[in-house]
């Protein structure tokens, strides 16, 4: 299968509120239960097994409604791991959805043109967005991401795949918006192989890697500072 860009639905800003509202809520379901939440814990505890680092400071980018970084942050606590969480996400109206604002610290703002100073994070994180970036672009984020991070950068996101296409086509619980619909499909079509991520990471300059299969049909990405 191979990669195809397109625009999706969500970042474009199409749709009606409720349509909005309910792709987001489609999305929570996919993390919940698809890998995003099981993935970026699998991802953040190998962070914490290799530094020893019990208390860090995260950025989470293309947070949409910030309830994954919630989710995360709550279920590191019950390890006795605090992660202070600040969500970032491009579309102001993405984040006012967030019943969790008053907890996290929320930016509007582009991942290309980030707001914090150098090695303002210890972690910087993403989870079902690189895949939005391609060739020079997507090497722009990786540099990003790693000037802003102190110690590392974890990035969790689909894996291409025919079956990937096909499940998330006609998985009806998981896609109840028409932007879902449209953007979930167009998501695994432009979603890296394991063989093209290592290619992009290694072109931006980082040596010091690892990439790791998530399950179900997600990559997930180490980058080592």
């Amino acid at each position: 299968m191979q990669r195809e860009t397109s625009t999706e639905w969500l970042d474009a800003g199409r749709g009606t509120p409720r349509e909005v509202a309910t792709s987001l809520d489609d999305l929570w379901r996919i993390n919940r239960w698809l890998g995003g939440v099981s993935g970026s814990l699998l991802l953040l505890e190998r962070f914490v097994t290799v530094t020893g680092q019990r208390t860090l400071r995260a950025l989470d980018l293309g947070a949409g409604d910030a309830r994954l970084a919630d989710c995360l942050a709550r279920k590191m606590e019950t390890r006795k791991i605090s992660v202070q969480f600040t969500v970032l996400d491009r579309n102001l109206t993405h984040l006012t959805y967030a019943t969790s604002l008053t907890r996290r610290q929320a930016v509007a703002a582009d991942v290309l043109a980030l707001p914090f100073p150098p090695q303002s994070f210890d972690v910087v994180m993403c989870n079902l967005f690189f895949h939005h970036f391609s060739d020079e672009r997507a090497v722009r984020v990786l540099t990003a991401m790693k000037e802003t991070a102190r110690r590392a950068v974890l990035i969790n996101d689909l894996e291409r795949s025919a079956l990937a296409h096909f499940f998330i086509r006609y998985a009806w619980p998981f896609a109840r918006s028409p932007i879902t619909k449209h953007d979930g499909p167009a998501s695994v079509r432009q979603a890296y192989s394991r063989a093209e991520l290592a290619a992009l990471v290694e072109k931006a300059g980082h040596a010091n890697y690892e990439i790791v299969a998530l399950c179900p049909s997600r990559l997930g990405v180490i980058l080592w500072k």
